[in-house]
């Protein structure tokens, strides 16, 4: 799994956007937290891993991640008075992975992808090829062009296009 943490590290590197096709028999968690872990800094997440859930909405997804990261910043309590773009640049937050992404509505992953954008925050997808197809996902003029990397099984990754 070293391409996988070879890809994630230069998608963070260089502040880009890309989606990682999880096949159905195939689970990439492990390797993406152990990426998170030697990231991971006092006080400073420069990337955060997150699990998304059905029917949630941007406004949910983007609440807990202030959550997390004034939680991470040693801050009691919600900061109301900062705005979160604020929160991810005191936190150093560079990049989120997303996992389960085809759960999202299309409405949901466009406001999210526009709001991370905005703050300079790279974006990686993480499911399989076929429930992103399904969810329009890969038709998104946002996400059509970014690089993907397809974990075949747990004894072969390769990188291709779905």
């Amino acid at each position: 799994m070293t391409l996988v943490l070879n890809w994630l590290t230069n998608k963070l590197i260089h502040g880009e956007n890309g989606i990682i096709f999880d096949c159905e028999h195939t689970d990439s968690f492990g390797v993406i937290q152990d990426f998170i872990e030697i990231r991971d800094l006092c006080f400073k997440t420069p990337a955060i891993y997150y699990q998304a859930f059905p029917e949630e909405s941007a406004a949910e997804f983007l609440n807990t991640l202030g959550e997390e990261l004034i939680y991470k910043l040693g801050r009691p309590g919600l900061d109301y008075e900062q705005s979160l773009s604020k929160t991810i640049q005191e936190a150093e937050l560079k990049m989120v992975v997303i996992d389960k992404c085809h759960l999202h509505p299309q409405d949901t992953l466009q406001s999210l992808l526009n709001f991370f954008s905005d703050c300079n925050v790279a974006v990686v997808l993480v499911g399989s090829c076929r429930k992103m197809a399904i969810a329009q996902i890969l038709s998104n003029p946002l996400v059509f062009h970014w690089d993907t990397l397809e974990i075949a099984d747990k004894r072969e990754t390769t990188a291709k296009f779905c």
